[in-house]
């Protein structure tokens, strides 16, 4: 089967197989592969298979599509080898093409083999809106009173999203930041044990180790809230999910600091099959079908152990290179050598007994178990250390950790700040902006903390991309010229510099052809957008997602809606969203915005923000 292999520019890799004779590629809904960043058209491109070949052709894209650094003209054809080139994205083709097989009808399942979104079975409807508002007067009580949480009804599901049928399946969302969302999302059910695959470890500390994926979908990381806990330091604390989609086993990257990697390339989502070799941090495991057979090849030895007696001693080394066995001499004197060191270690260990008795130090953190380490944890978590806090509640085993969970959600958050800071002081514009972004829909400090730095995040932004605008000015490179500065503006849509190099850089025949394409989204097509985010904060709300609901509506709001039900959707997201998350003040900002448009829940609205 030949597949299509798209890299991002952060390196990671997704596998699309080329099953059908056509696919286009851009970055509104509707496209076989969307990829959603901003250099990329909204239909910029189409592959075709034509007579035992693939094609690639542009549709007339701001940016066009390059093949092997050279931009193309017409439909131009691409074999194994060739790199093409689609905004920040880098594609590739590899493998034989099948022989040629009826394409399915539209709107019937497609493979299942497009990791980042496949077709998903029907869901039952989630609760009708009106749901969620008869629990504000819990959440108002959670202010009163933390000690309890604000009781809901247990939500179903959200259904899943229709596919457009334009499109003949489900659209591949490829952006990395976009994977853990738009991976497939499967019913979770104990498998039989005849269903069950395992993954063996192949060297380390889990080497000969089995570890059964024992449901459809599995949490693999190093702390106790995992289906498979791995506690290693190469591992994050929810490193990595394995689903299993429609027949077939994936492994999907959650945003883990040393990533996944499948037969040694580093991957957001791949299938699995029987055979594989699976990296999880530093950790090596085989992935093998239910019922396999297979065990680990034994280790070499090391040069100088014998396995399951004493290692040799100098004598008996010096006679091995020299070719001779020791004389019993030697071997008498190795035999006392040995007795001496025995004892002398058994004195040892009773003299540090009988001092640890008389006078016993308190631990040391690092030596610190259960409440112990739960004060010094607590501690940590006072001084805002979270991810400090956070490696000392996992030491505290059985013992009560109530600051855990806020911990755990703090702790991320102070990852993203200090990951940002490193990346500014690197003058790593993309990366600062990845990290920066990650943090906007967040409520915690550290969040909080990394959206301070947003001058700085703009300014080495602006920074790396403006100098590779001058760069492609003086080269006579326009139009990379003017999509550089089109990336600046995008994330900082008043910098003057920028705004001068786009004027600069843009001829003037094509200034004037592109200005509509430039002004972005029609008013019908940002309306539609914003109705479409504001229902899914409405069922996220529903769902417990209350970041999510934020997120989403925040976004439904940028787009400037007219709509009354849109409006109504997004403010009551964002004021149970920011009820539940505990933050009062935002709560009441947008409930009072919402309160113009609410129905049955008026009086507890009114009751929660003192009106």
């Amino acid at each position: 089967m030949m597949k299509l292999i798209i890299e991002d520019d952060e390196g990671r890799k997704t596998v699309v197989p080329l099953v059908r004779d056509e696919i286009t590629i851009g970055r509104q809904d509707g496209n076989t592969i969307r990829l959603t960043e901003r250099n990329v058209s909204r239909r910029h491109a189409r592959l075709l298979k034509e007579n035992g070949n693939v094609l690639i052709e542009d549709l007339g894209s701001y940016n066009g599509v390059r093949v092997n650094g050279e931009k193309i003209t017409g439909r131009t054809r691409i074999k194994e080898g060739d790199l093409v080139e689609i905004g920040d994205y880098d594609l590739g083709i590899q493998g034989k093409l099948d022989a040629p097989v009826m394409t399915p009808a539209a709107g019937t399942t497609r493979p299942p083999t497009i990791p980042p979104g496949g077709l998903k079975p029907p869901r039952p409807p989630t609760l009708p809106p009106q749901a969620m508002p008869g629990a504000l007067g819990a959440a108002q009580a959670a202010f009163a009173s933390e000690k309890t949480a604000p009781a809901v009804q247990a939500p179903i599901p959200p259904p899943a999203v229709t596919p457009n049928p334009t499109a003949g399946g489900a659209t591949a969302i490829i952006r990395v930041s976009d994977l853990s969302k738009a991976g497939p999302q499967v019913e979770a059910r104990d498998l039989e044990r005849s269903e069950m695959p395992r993954l063996v470890g192949l060297a380390g500390p889990f080497r000969g180790k089995e570890f059964y994926l024992m449901r459809t979908e599995v949490k693999f990381g190093r702390t106790d809230e995992n289906d498979i806990v791995a506690d290693h330091q190469s591992v994050s604390r929810a490193h990595a999910r394995f689903v299993l989609d429609e027949g077939h086993w994936k492994v999907i990257d959650n945003k883990s600091a040393n990533g996944v990697r499948v037969n040694g390339d580093e991957y957001a989502v791949s299938s699995l099959k029987p055979g594989d070799v699976l990296e999880l941090g530093h950790l090596k495991f085989r992935f093998c079908a239910p019922g396999e057979k297979f065990s680990p090849p034994p280790e070499k030895g090391e040069n100088g152990a014998q396995k399951g007696g004493l290692k040799p001693t100098t004598a008996e080394l010096i006679a091995g290179a020299q070719g001779r066995t020791p004389s019993s001499a030697a071997r008498k004197a190795g035999s006392r050598g040995r007795l001496a060191v025995i004892l002398a270690a058994l004195v040892a260990v009773g003299a540090a007994a009988f001092f640890l008795t008389r006078s016993r130090k308190p631990a040391s953190p690092e030596e610190a178990t259960g409440e112990d380490a739960v004060k010094a944890g607590d501690a940590l978590f006072k001084q805002r250390k979270y991810v400090a806090a956070m490696e000392m509640y996992e030491k505290a085993g059985s013992s009560p950790t109530p600051n855990r969970k806020k911990a755990a959600e703090e702790a991320r958050g102070e990852e993203v700040y200090n990951a940002l800071r490193a990346a500014i002081a690197a003058g790593d514009g993309d990366k600062a902006r990845n990290l920066f972004e990650r943090c906007s829909a967040e409520s915690t400090y550290w969040c909080q903390q990394t959206q301070e730095q947003a001058d700085q995040v703009k300014a080495v932004y602006a920074n790396k991309h403006l100098a590779n605008a001058n760069s492609l000015k003086s080269a006579g490179k326009l139009d990379a010229c003017a999509a550089e500065a089109s990336n600046v503006l995008a994330f900082d849509s008043g910098n003057a510099q920028a705004l001068a190099l786009q004027s600069q850089c843009r001829p003037q025949e094509a200034a004037k052809t592109e200005s509509a394409r430039e002004e972005g989204p029609s008013p019908k097509e940002r309306e539609v957008k914003a109705s479409r985010l504001a229902q899914a904060s409405s069922n996220k709300l529903v769902a417990r997602d209350f970041g999510g609901a934020v997120k989403d509506a925040q976004a439904a709001l940028a787009q400037s809606p007219k709509d009354k039900n849109t409006l109504m959707l997004s403010y009551r997201s964002l004021g149970y969203g920011y009820a539940y998350l505990n933050d009062k003040g935002n709560a009441v900002k947008w409930l009072e915005k919402y309160l113009p448009y609410c129905t049955n829940d008026c009086d507890q609205v009114h009751a929660f923000i003192g009106k």
